[in-house]
């Protein structure tokens, strides 16, 4: 480690790092050293720009001596509440410091000074192996329930071939074969995932409106849940809506006889390809509906395969029909006050996927 690099500083990111931290980004998660002028505009508009931006609730950059930004974690902040109690939250993610090695402490002070921060909670839902560690270390462990990731094989064939894909790119030519092998598998079978009508719940497709006003209904199943409000819903909505690198955004809710909402999710999907789970919902007697009109709408949709990040309360439902469980991503929650985190310790807390990160274009998209 250079002496240079011993002096540097933490400090608040600015509008005038911006360009900076997208070269790092590139650098970092795409092993790329181009430009991107789209990745630059959306960090000003994610972290700049978001509805419940607080001067002192920001992200931090980490600045060699001669003022070069060589590391970052990004601060989302959030607006939870418990109960009548308003709580103020914020997510860390985007940890990254070029020339770690030559710098071994930069994300450990990093991570230090989000946790150091106002928040009553502070969260991640995106910690890599070398992320979790220096939480860990800081007496912070991962949070099992919401660190699983699930893999639901709808074809089993495309599935192989999209999963060989991300390994050689050259897979994607025997796509054909693996379409043929899954209706050879299917031949004179009955369809395998077929949502079952019981009167109790409708689903049906709908607009990102009408899911917003779903999910502020249910939100309240929750003890920890998101103070979302319209607006505020309609901008994550919005955000979330531009992630296309996994297909297209389904928005599907499960109504009531009397047109209450009672479950609701939203997924990307594409044909031919494994879909990606943004947010399911529901009352705690409805999550067996959810998951099995979600299976069978992606089987219909034309998905290979269906996966999504952990959502505690849907485990079991996932679990018994077969959905298979890896690590892939970690949980992290801490707070001074420990009873804040109970919720989250029982899988009794909204802070996933759209109550999370997400719903972020950084977490998967491509920028050109």
């Amino acid at each position: 480690m250079t002496a240079g690099k011993e002096a540097g500083v933490i400090r608040d990111f600015e509008r005038s790092d911006i360009e900076a931290v997208a070269r790092l980004f590139q650098k970092t998660f795409r092993k790329s050293g181009k430009p991107s002028p789209s990745l630059s505009a959306y960090l000003e508009e994610a972290f700049f720009d978001h509805p419940w931006n607080e001067p002192d609730l920001c992200s931090k950059v980490f600045a060699e001596s001669d003022g070069k930004v060589s590391g970052f974690v990004g601060v989302l902040p959030a607006r939870l509440e418990i109960g009548d109690r308003s709580l103020r939250a914020a997510f860390a993610g985007s940890l990254m410091v070029e020339n770690a090695k030559e710098n071994p402490l930069a994300g450990a002070r990093l991570v230090r000074a989000f946790l150091a921060g106002p928040q009553d909670i502070s969260l991640t839902e995106t910690a890599n192996a070398t992320a979790i560690g220096m939480w860990q270390k800081a007496g912070h462990p991962l949070d099992p329930g919401y660190s699983m990731n699930w893999l639901k094989v709808l074809r089993p064939a495309s599935t192989g071939v999209q999963l060989l894909e991300r390994r050689i790119g050259l897979a994607r030519l025997i796509r054909p074969f693996g379409r043929i092998a899954d209706r050879a598998i299917s031949f004179g079978r009955r369809t395998p995932f077929t949502a079952i009508a019981n009167g109790r719940v409708s689903f049906r497709d709908v607009t990102p409106d009408a899911f917003g006003e779903a999910l502020l209904v249910l939100k309240d199943t929750f003890a920890l849940r998101p103070r979302w409000d319209p607006s505020s819903i309609r901008w994550f909505l919005g955000q979330a809506e531009q992630k296309r690198n996994f297909g297209y955004p389904e928005w599907r809710i499960g109504y009531s006889s009397d047109g209450r909402p009672l479950a609701a999710y939203a997924y990307f999907a594409s044909p031919g390809s494994i879909g990606w789970l943004l947010q399911a919902i529901a009352a705690p007697a409805r999550l067996d509906d959810l998951v099995d009109d979600l299976f069978a709408h992606a089987y219909g949709y034309g998905c290979a395969a269906l996966r999504g990040a952990a959502h505690p309360w849907l485990t079991p439902a996932l679990m018994l029909r077969g959905a298979l469980f890896h690590s892939r991503s970690f949980y992290v929650a801490a707070a001074r006050d420990k009873t804040l985190l109970e919720p989250i310790k029982s899988g009794q807390a909204l802070v996933s996927g759209l109550a999370g990160e997400g719903w972020m274009r950084l977490i998967g998209d491509r920028f050109d």
